[in-house]
């Protein structure tokens, strides 16, 4: 025992001797969390005093938490460089991982769980269910092994402080306590989604990163709610020692009382653990442990806002929910708990200023008299100005729609109680559907598959027909209009080209957002055409009074603006750095909408962070919060009395492999959204890029191995293309599309290449190393592949505009595009273009080893990819491989790579799902 364990245990016994002999064993049973082992231990050493509590002296030896690592020692590929801490858990060190190259940290676990079969076989079965729960606010476990006697789990190594420690310094300011539970909350919510409870919840195992990020630590006493594999539900022991002693205040009830607990007991936790950081002091305080327990089952807790006054009334109206007695009054998930929290708007409590003491001087005390006065004005203003954000309301929500799938678009009718939206479920073709504000129920509207644009006071809807190949792929879209009340569709306008449209007032003429190879143009009304841009743009809505149209711009430099103009076309006003939510691949909307006053214009965005909501853009550039959100939000409408039409929806890119000589895909995803770049000519690794909340405000590079090692991580930016020789990772600024640099896999230091010309967005390595193929945009020019040297500042044109996909072949001779005319094979060295025999739209993937074959993808709706090989001399076509998702609903293949005797292969999937809301109190 260390003198630390050694006076703890000391006051442990000391309670339990001042108890009856018949609570003396519940007591033990509750502070030591049900740890058999570690109640033995307390027994030994109550059998050792003389009845009255420790006799004084050396503490009796008991075997160690572990054993002695000495520095530079090895355990298997980890050297051993300093200890970190200690204690009664084990021991834990900074470690080198030789084999990765990577700093890492060790927990050498107690002799007595290394010497327990039984545990350590439990203990190596949930350490692999908890590394797959890789979630940016959980801590990341590498690895587990043996050396000898001696077994160790290895786990990132974090720089930072313990929430506890941060605790020791005061009360946290409301937004950083907040930030924090919100980020605790994400990750218990994947936990829990795997049928884990923490059950040992406390700032001691909440880790506050030197960047603000928050950890997870510590599922040593976690449990299974629903059986997994099998297995019968069990505690989850990843330490031996995890006992309950000095967390009792944070225990839930149901727990402190040894009944069953559900992922519920978490979030009683978690909120105190909130409640102490805004107020200072814990929820449940108490002289002694029991005192504490006894207030968790039987006492309130004192009222938050008596303590910390600017947590303000919403926030503490939410605490006290979290620590309701009753498991079924607190909030249901971790999931809908985050999502109030980032609900909340946090209005400043206006300090209050003291005021001189009077003078006996009477210039000194009319000075004071109108200090104070013009003091006391600046108090009310400031009181007044607090009152529409602390009094009002959290705004209501009422799901709309239940199926499983996602919604392209949503309008109300005019009626302003009947609600049309178009939406895929269950993996069907887009649909129109019907349903009331009144009724959980929607019904088909009968018509062809098509999605929704608007719909006119006089109750005429704008919408594009959909065209499919045979195959199952859209084609295009043509715009029609049909009433209402019924009747067939009008076609307008057909279009290969995304586009959007939006009534304008009256209902007798449309607006019109244009995309083409060269840009997108807007037209007010129709055929006249008032503002043109290079970039992407999408969602177009005309103001109320039909003076102002507003959209959403993607700007160099990876920026995404809210753009509003006049109806000449001159800029009024725009956001700026915000991260402006996609809704779904061509069906880009959900991004705008105006106030019904027209005065701002709402829209959905992400800010840097990863903070969702709904915000307001006034005309003359003001923005505030209007709602904020765990997960991205789409705003589709907004009716005349200020109700809302949003989506929530969920999205994950997962990475799937099959490395050489195995039979069985992996699935390689590593956080939330793991976009596929590059995999290395013999198939054995993958190159990706984390673009979701898990990768940061300026994204992720990830190397990882196709036979599932862990993912490394080499640097900030997204991934473009691994070197030939699989040295460097090429990769892009995540803020600034032009400059491009090389990250080293192995050894080596970054380098920055020179700023290139165009935004790039995607590039390859020729073969040979020296040259990059490139797909970019330069200004006043469509997107089209360019050749540069690299490290070098100019790049020369190589393919025509039009293109969206180039492979160069093995040798570098010759690169195989598509486009929508079809699949062409271009000389690198000039000449005219061959055309292969295809349909669109399929694209080329990979180059056969020897040259003389193309394997050609064509996807199905994007949920099936066929794989064929076509002999270049022959023209023959045979299938040599289909890809398919096993859960197509809201899925769909994108990038998939292959080597080039196609022994391995890659792909990331992109699933979205989304539900209708309709949301009252916006304001």
């Amino acid at each position: 025992m260390t003198p630390d364990e050694w006076r703890e245990a000391k006051a442990l016994l000391a309670e339990s001797l001042d108890l009856p002999a018949d609570r003396r064993a519940a007591f033990l049973d509750l502070r030591c969390g049900g740890n058999p082992a570690l109640r033995r231990e307390i027994e030994a050493l109550l059998a050792a005093s003389d009845g009255n509590g420790f006799l004084d002296g050396e503490p009796p030896r008991l075997p160690g938490p572990g054993q002695a690592i000495a520095e530079g020692e090895v355990l298997g590929p980890y050297k051993i460089e300093r200890k970190l801490a200690e204690g009664g858990m084990g021991e834990v060190y900074q470690a080198f991982d030789s084999r990765l190259a990577r700093r890492v940290a060790i927990k050498v676990l107690p002799v007595r769980l290394s010497q327990d079969g039984s545990a350590l076989k439990r203990f190596e079965r949930e350490a692999k269910a908890l590394a797959a729960l890789s979630h940016p606010n959980i801590l990341t476990i590498f690895d587990i092994g043996r050396n000898g006697e001696t077994a160790f789990a290895v786990t990132e190594l974090l720089t930072g402080v313990t929430l506890r420690q941060r605790l020791a310094r005061g009360r946290l300011p409301v937004a950083t306590a907040v930030d924090i539970a919100v980020q605790a909350a994400r990750g218990l919510a994947v936990a829990h989604a795997q049928g884990i409870v923490h059950r040992d919840l406390k700032p001691e195992n909440l880790f506050v990163t030197a960047g603000g990020q928050m950890k997870v630590l510590d599922f040593g006493i976690a449990a299974f709610t629903a059986p997994r594999d099998g297995a019968e539900s069990m505690s989850l022991r990843l330490t031996a020692e995890n006992a309950v002693i000095g967390t009792v205040g944070y225990m839930s009830p149901e727990q402190a009382q040894g009944k069953s607990c559900d992922h519920r007991s978490d979030l009683f936790s978690l909120g105190a653990v909130l409640y102490e950081m805004l107020a200072g002091s814990p929820a449940f305080p108490g002289g002694t442990p029991l005192e504490a327990f006894l207030a968790v089952i039987n006492l309130e807790p004192a009222p938050l806002e008596s303590l910390c006054p600017a947590a303000g009334p919403q926030l503490a109206r939410l605490v006290h929910r979290c620590l309701d007695k009753d498991p079924d009054r607190r909030f249901q998930s971790a999931n809908d708990l985050a999502f109030h929290l980032e609900s909340l708007v946090l209005a400043p409590v206006t300090p209050m200023v003291p005021v001189a003491p009077m003078r006996r001087r009477r210039g000194l005390l009319l000075a004071g008299a109108v200090a104070c006065l013009l003091l006391a004005v600046g108090l009310l203003i400031g009181l007044l100005a607090q009152q529409p954000w602390s009094r009002r309301e959290l705004p209501r929500f009422k799901r709309l729609t239940f199926r499983r799938g996602y919604v392209t678009n949503a309008r109300f009718a005019p009626d302003g109680q009947t609600i049309i939206y178009s939406a895929s479920f269950e993996g069907r073709r887009h649909e129109l559907f019907t349903t009331r504000t009144d009724s959980p129920e929607s019904r088909p509207l009968g018509l062809p598959s098509a999605t929704l644009h608007s719909i006119s006071p006089k109750g005429e809807m704008l919408i594009d027909l959909l065209q499919w190949t045979k195959g199952g792929a859209l084609a295009g879209q043509t715009l029609a209009r049909v009433a209402l009340a019924g009747g067939a569709p009008r076609p307008i306008l057909k279009s290969i080209y995304p586009y959007s449209f939006d009534w304008a007032p009256g209902g007798e003429t449309f607006a019109l957002l244009r995309d083409d190879e060269h840009g997108t143009q807007v037209e007010y009304p129709r055929g006249k055409s008032i503002w043109r841009s290079e970039n992407e743009t999408w969602d177009l809505r005309v103001a109320p009074a039909g003076d102002a149209l507003a959209f959403c711009e993607a700007r160099a430099g990876a920026q995404q603006v809210v753009v509003i103009v006049d109806r000449a076309g001159k800029i009024v006003t725009q956001s700026g750095g915000w991260k402006v939510p996609v809704v779904h691949a061509s069906y880009a909307r959900g991004c705008v909408a105006w106030a019904p006053d027209g005065r701002e214009l709402w829209f959905a965005a992400a800010q840097p962070g990863g903070t969702s909501g709904l915000y307001a853009l006034t005309r003359g550039g003001e923005v505030r919060p209007l709602l904020r959100a765990p997960d991205a939000l789409a705003l589709l409408d907004v009716a005349p009395d200020g109700r809302a039409l949003l989506t929530q929806s969920s999205r994950r890119t997962s990475l799937v492999a099959r490395a050489p000589g195995e039979t069985e895909e992996r699935d390689l995803s590593w956080f939330d959204t793991s976009d596929l770049a590059d995999l290395s000519v013999d198939g054995r690794w993958v190159l990706f890029s984390e673009s979701g909340q898990g990768g940061g405000e300026r994204m992720s590079v990830y190397l990882r191995g196709t036979d599932g090692s862990p993912a490394v991580r080499l640097g900030d930016g997204k991934a473009l293309a691994l070197s030939p020789d699989g040295r460097w990772a090429l990769a892009r600024s995540a803020t600034d599309s032009k400059r491009l640099f090389l990250l080293p896999t192995g050894t080596g230091e970054p380098r920055a290449l020179p700023p290139t010309a165009m935004d790039v967005n995607e590039a390859q390595w020729l073969p040979g190393g020296r040259q990059l193929l490139i797909g970019g945009t330069e200004p006043g020019k469509g997107f089209r592949f360019y050749l540069m040297d690299v490290g070098a500042k100019e790049a020369r044109p190589f393919l025509p505009p039009g293109p969206l996909v180039a492979v160069p072949s093995p040798d570098g001779s010759r690169v195989a595009t598509a486009d929508r005319e079809g699949v062409r094979i271009y000389p690198l060295g000039g000449g005219e273009p061959r055309t292969i025999p295809s349909e669109f739209p399929e694209r080329p993937i990979q180059w056969r080893a020897d040259g003389q074959a193309l394997y050609l993808g064509r996807w199905t709706e994007g949920k099936r990819l066929g794989i064929d090989e076509i002999d270049l001399a022959t023209g023959q076509r045979r299938r040599f491989k289909e890809l398919r998702l096993a859960d197509s609903v809201g899925s769909s293949i994108r990038t998939v790579l292959m080597t080039p005797g196609g022994e391995a292969y890659a792909y990331d999937a992109r699933t979205f799902l989304s539900a209708l809301y309709l949301v009252e109190g916006l304001r």
